[in-house]
């Protein structure tokens, strides 16, 4: 086994700048694939939600959208932030 195997074979042992203990490492791979599991597949439907509309100078309006609302069309979910 050449020296990139073997690190191949361990990879916690080059993970940031001195490398984690094999359990850290099973135990943040056991998060990733709890959160992927949760997630939406490609083609699927996005899970429903609503969210208020805020006007032009992000103050509430009281105007409540839901995504189930627009089903079947095209929608661009856009987030970050503006300030």
């Amino acid at each position: 086994m050449n020296v990139d195997q073997e690190s191949a074979s361990r990879p916690w042992e080059n993970w940031g700048r001195g490398g984690i203990s094999k359990e850290e490492f099973d135990a943040h791979l056991a998060k990733k694939e709890a959160r992927q599991a949760k997630a939406p597949i490609v083609g699927e439907s996005a899970p429903d939600f609503e969210i208020e509309h805020l006007d032009a100078h992000g103050k509430r309006t009281g105007q409540i959208f839901r995504l189930s609302s627009v089903f079947g069309r095209p929608v661009a979910l856009v987030f970050g932030s503006y300030t």
